[in-house]
């Protein structure tokens, strides 16, 4: 048991029920979450989601430049008529308009595609103007048909778009962690506790452990502490009965920092006290 400077047991408040007492301090004064390594691996991970999401969008953003190039750059501009057209569905009504271009030696044919009905391009035999990609002198724009070729930019454009919503719901997923980690951490430094283990369950990957430690009324108190396997190791091969001490931080409100010696690793968990119904169930 740890004594406090005024020579009274040294509390670690965990939930507003439940208060234990501290073993002491396992380790120096500085914040737990800094010293166990746990700020440095959430800062690795929130760097590679802020990289990927960047990355994302970037890619997305060179790619909708470069499909909607007819809009943004002044192609050079030319007459043609219109040879024929075919419709065709996929996904959607298609047409494919075949154009001669009056300024080509020797004449050649072209293919503009649009995702619009025929009958929304114009017909066979019609004079137009259409805009030729410089770069590939295949492509070209019906000039004063854009709708359709929004059309047919917006689908794959959206479909494009979905790796920066699974990005950006990445980055915000980590960045709530890292701000639940620091906001549990805090400034505070580990606290030793020493508590017997009584059982254990398991559900969708998540560990609840069954705890009796000194509260700070010196009485005996049951607890449940959760977390993965992977936070809570010791706890995953505990055997009931057994006698096991680790290290705890927490912010009052059941989120708790825990390390335990030999794990290589601190993690994060919840902690509480149970109702009856959990009781009866762990029994």
């Amino acid at each position: 048991m740890s004594i406090s400077a005024n020579g009274e047991p040294e509390i670690l408040p965990l939930t507003e029920d439940l208060s234990l007492i501290s073993d002491g301090r396992p380790s120096g004064n500085g914040p737990a979450w800094v010293e166990s390594g746990l700020r440095r691996r959430f800062l690795r991970r929130l760097r590679v989601a802020v990289a990927l999401a960047a990355a994302t969008v970037l890619l997305w953003a060179v790619g909708f430049w470069a499909v909607t190039r007819p809009f943004h750059e002044d192609w050079p501009r030319t007459g043609a008529t219109v040879v024929r057209t075919h419709e065709y569905y996929a996904k959607g009504q298609h047409c494919d308009v075949y154009l001669r271009l009056a300024s080509a030696e020797p004449p050649r044919t072209v293919m503009f595609s649009g995702y619009a009905p025929c009958s929304g391009l114009p017909p066979g035999g019609d004079n137009v103007t259409v805009a030729v990609d410089p770069v590939d002198q295949n492509s070209v724009h019906i000039i004063g048909y854009d709708g359709p070729l929004w059309a047919d930019i917006w689908l794959p454009a959206t479909v494009f778009a979905l790796p920066v919503l699974w990005a950006s719901a990445y980055l915000l997923f980590v960045a709530v962690r890292f701000r639940r980690v620091r906001k549990t951490g805090g400034d505070r430094p580990w606290r030793e506790v020493t508590a017997r283990f009584v059982s254990r369950t398991h559900y969708r990957g998540i560990i609840t452990s069954r705890l009796w430690a000194v509260d700070a009324e010196g009485k005996e108190r049951t607890f449940l502490l959760s977390g993965t396997a992977t936070d809570l190791p010791g706890f995953a091969s505990a055997r009931p009965g057994s006698i096991m001490t680790f290290w705890l931080v927490g912010d009052g409100g059941g989120n708790v920092l825990v390390s335990q010696s030999g794990s290589g690793r601190a993690g994060t968990a919840s902690i509480r006290v149970p109702n009856e119904f959990e009781l009866r169930a762990m029994a």
